[in-house]
């Protein structure tokens, strides 16, 4: 119990650092929005917020990743998104996600190309058919969303290197071609503590270069506890893993070998409440990885967000 205790607050000092803190509410999860949300607070209120995510992938040396002899190495991610949740009576949450992208594509000579521009804005819908969050006699208790999304294309998707050669699809601010989701989201808690489980598939419409993204299937769950501090400040820290399997591309119909691939993820983070703000940050590791030999490897992504509620 003491060593408990202690490692316990080890990690609360660690974390301390880089949040603030928040009023008590009952948990439920909207890990939407083709990232990361975490455990987010489920009392009727709206909110708005910010967040910023970075991800890195580094290149194998293979003949098909250099170009006139130099050498792709590294790939970096940075998506900025400003986002919102509004309620419609009590049972409908709706979300809108608008990002902007600013991707690096680092070479072995160090040249450097930026990949930039507003990307592609996703609306999801969340029904609740179950929620039993704001019922205290109950010792177990249950929370059940299911939902849809659609994902617009607005963001750039043909932009080019100093050479005119059209950069990869992957980095580019936008897809050009419509997506869809469907979501099953569930909470199971128990007093302060809960697990959250959160299923999703995602469907690409090809674009106009004939070139269509592969489906995406992400599952995630993980383990939270709501910790009161104060009476207006609380703490929730986050642990899990998250799957992500991604089908072939394809062009003109043909599939793409070297794309696709499965990835596991171990996801760290932290929630802090305080009045009417919360403020996060959060890293996922990768811990499985099945892909080609020449496509890049997944590092870890990191992220950090902020949201008010009124």
């Amino acid at each position: 119990m003491r060593r408990f205790l202690y490692y316990r607050a080890l990690f609360v000092l660690v974390v301390i650092m880089w949040v603030f803190g928040a009023s008590a509410c009952d948990i439920c999860g909207c890990g939407i929005g083709g990232g990361y949300l975490g455990v987010m607070p489920q009392f009727h209120k709206n909110l708005i917020g910010y967040r910023y995510l970075m991800s890195a992938f580094l290149h194998p040396e293979t003949p098909y990743n250099a170009t006139n002899g130099d050498q792709l190495q590294r790939d970096v991610y940075h998506r900025q998104d400003v986002w919102m949740r509004y309620y419609h009576g009590a049972d409908n949450q709706f979300f809108v996600f608008i990002p902007y992208r600013m991707n690096v594509r680092e070479y072995e000579s160090g040249r450097v190309d930026w990949i930039k521009g507003v990307g592609d804005i996703q609306l999801n819908y969340l029904r609740q058919i179950i929620n039993q969050s704001a019922d205290p006699g109950r010792l177990w208790r249950h929370s059940w969303f299911v939902g849809a999304g659609l994902q617009m294309p607005t963001g750039k998707f043909r932009q080019r290197d100093a050479q005119g050669r059209m950069h990869p699809l992957q980095i580019q601010s936008g897809i050009g071609a419509w997506g869809y989701q469907i979501q099953n989201l569930y909470i199971l808690r128990w007093k302060n503590f809960g697990i959250q489980s959160d299923i999703q598939y995602r469907y690409f419409q090809p674009n106009e270069l004939e070139y269509q993204l592969g489906n995406a299937f992400v599952s995630s769950i993980s383990l939270f506890h709501w910790w009161q501090m104060t009476p207006r400040t609380a703490l929730l820290p986050i642990m899990g893993m998250q799957l992500e399997a991604y089908g072939y591309d394809t062009e003109y119909r043909i599939k793409k070998p070297d794309t696709g691939g499965q990835f596991g993820f171990l996801t760290a983070g932290v929630d802090l409440y305080y009045r009417d703000f919360v403020f996060q940050v959060f890293g996922q590791f990768p811990t499985i990885e099945a892909t080609t030999y020449v496509q890049p490897e997944a590092g870890a992504r990191v992220g950090l967000g902020v949201a008010i509620f009124w």
